[in-house]
């Protein structure tokens, strides 16, 4: 009888029990950040690895983050230019940092343009080669084989190329141009001696000369372009203009912080000024005689 007494309470404590936690699971609530946080896609063109992209960046948009209630931003890497350009072009990414040609480009895919890298006058490009190459001449580049990251990398391809076309070169005939996915890889290329020559920008060769200083110690830029206006920071047409205001200050106003000096330091440039679709039209007009001299890569 009392094996039979205990058992009903035992029985009973566990139904209770149960219904409790029954009734736990149907009570929660979802708290309010849980209910109203965005996430926002933030896309860089790959002028660095992935690796090198996501240590440089990441650190920025988590202090953007903590400056933003509720607001999160996803950084997407991309391995090669072209597999940027399809996101972006498709509209993948809410925010991006195109190279200034895909800026241009971006505009006509339903993004603008609300900020850009600084200064301008970084943006350029720039040929390195080894000094026991003795370049000093454009022609001694005939018959040669020169490296470079992508063909649509604007300073560190097109804007090399076309210097070289204005100082003689006949871009299509003259040298061969190899495409090596990276900027380092176009300046390891140059090192290694498989190519006479490699284009880059200064960023990246800036960065490669203090992680090798061995072997930049062997190398020299031999040749630079004229600047243009630097990379944009774009945004998707649509998106809450509270968001993207309070996300365009924060980031040009980076430098004004000694934390954000420090990220920027990190990163490898100067920080971001603010900036509209107008700014790119000296993109237009490069690409105009660009397209009439070589031909825009497609």
């Amino acid at each position: 009888m009392k094996l039979q007494f205990f058992s009903t309470i035992i029985l009973t404590v566990l139904f209770l029990t149960s219904c409790s936690d029954r009734d736990k699971k149907v009570l929660y609530k979802p708290t309010a950040k849980e209910i109203h946080t965005k996430t926002y896609k933030f896309g860089i063109h790959p002028y660095l690895n992935s690796k090198k992209m996501y240590l440089s960046y990441r650190p920025i948009l988590d202090f953007i983050e903590s400056k933003m209630e509720n607001t999160k931003f996803e950084l997407e890497t991309s391995a090669t230019y072209a597999e940027y350009e399809i996101k972006l072009y498709r509209g993948d990414f809410d925010f991006s940092l195109p190279n200034p040609f895909q800026t241009f480009n971006a505009l006509s895919h339903d993004y603008r343009v609300i900020s850009r890298m600084k200064p301008d006058t970084v943006f350029r490009g720039i040929l390195v080669a080894r000094k026991d190459s003795h370049l000093k001449d454009t022609q001694q580049l005939k018959g040669k084989s020169i490296s470079f990251p992508a063909p649509t990398a604007l300073a560190a391809t097109m804007m090399p190329l076309y210097y070289l076309h204005e100082h003689g070169i006949d871009v299509k005939k003259d040298i061969e141009q190899k495409y090596v996915g990276s900027q380092y890889s176009s300046i390891l290329n140059a090192f290694s001696g498989y190519t006479i020559a490699g284009a880059s920008w200064p960023p990246p060769w800036e960065a490669w000369k203090r992680e090798n200083p061995d072997k930049a110690e062997e190398m020299e830029v031999v040749w630079q372009t004229d600047s243009l206006v630097n990379n944009g920071v774009v945004v998707k047409n649509g998106l809450d203009e509270k968001i993207v205001t309070r996300f365009m200050t924060l980031l040009v106003n980076l430098d004004e912080s000694e934390e954000g000096k420090i990220l920027l330091q990190n990163a490898g440039f100067e920080g971001f000024t603010s900036a509209n679709n107008s700014d790119y039209d000296k993109v237009a007009s490069f690409l105009e005689k660009y397209d009439r001299a070589i031909g825009i890569p497609k």
